[in-house]
């Protein structure tokens, strides 16, 4: 199985339920008060330049995925490494890679771990800032870049990172996921269903953007190798 064929098997169809079945359209449309939804020229612009970025870099590292690792820790950003991570996370409704700040009982558990893995000491708090969590060993390219997509948004403000939109999606996406009827039962209101549709929105242009990079790479790599055939065959 090729890469890109692990990636959207372990990616994309996994959330393609939720994906059917919440409306992804995106018409800039203005529901009451100050809530817009958020299609708007500056979030566009935005969107466009996570991508050109994080391609760039993601493209560099493309062969030495650790070592990109390695610059997030230079720059600051919180990353750990601990074994089953992402078992670990799926029991409580989170996933491997970047995790925006949580709280309660799931922050809870998080800092208890990182303490004693790393800190070497009992860490207690019910609140956590941004992180990257990877299971132990070499970690996949297309999995820090989609984790990457996911923290450059969150840090460019984009809807549909914020606290209560992650927590409407996670809630929508169990109840999906295991097959509950009314899966929007948690959205108390409009405003909940658009903030829900946001972070999906997020979460589907990250995995796009993950399997458009895949590909491309795919075929760059082909193409490289079909010239260096061609090229010996010719010697």
């Amino acid at each position: 199985m090729t890469i890109l064929n692990k990636i959207i098997e372990k990616v994309f169809n996994k959330g393609r339920k939720a994906y059917e079945v919440c409306n992804l359209s995106t018409n800039k449309h203005v529901m009451g008060g100050n809530y817009t939804l958020n299609f708007t020229t500056e979030t566009e612009k935005k969107k466009k330049e996570i991508n050109e970025k994080l391609k760039s870099l993601v493209i560099k590292y493309i062969n030495t995925p650790e070592k990109l690792i390695q610059l997030m820790e230079l720059k600051g950003l919180k990353v750990y490494k601990i074994r089953q991570a992402d078992k670990i996370l799926e029991k409580f409704g989170e996933e491997e890679g970047f995790l925006t700040p949580l709280k309660g009982y799931k922050a809870l558990v998080i800092n208890f771990i990182i303490g004693i893995l790393y800190e070497n000491k009992l860490r207690i708090g019910f609140s956590t800032k941004e992180m990257f969590i990877f299971k132990t060993g070499e970690t996949e390219i297309y999995t820090i870049a989609r984790a990457l997509h996911k923290y450059y948004g969150y840090k460019k403000n984009l809807p549909g990172y914020d606290y209560k939109s992650q927590e409407i999606f996670k809630r929508v996406y169990k109840r999906i996921h295991t097959n509950q009827s009314s899966p929007f039962a948690n959205c108390n209101s409009i405003k909940d269903m658009y903030a829900c549709k946001e972070a999906i929105a997020r979460d589907l242009e990250s995995i796009n953007f993950t399997i458009q990079l895949s590909v491309e790479h795919e075929c760059a790599k082909k193409a490289l190798n079909k010239l260096q055939t061609t090229k010996s065959a010719n010697i």
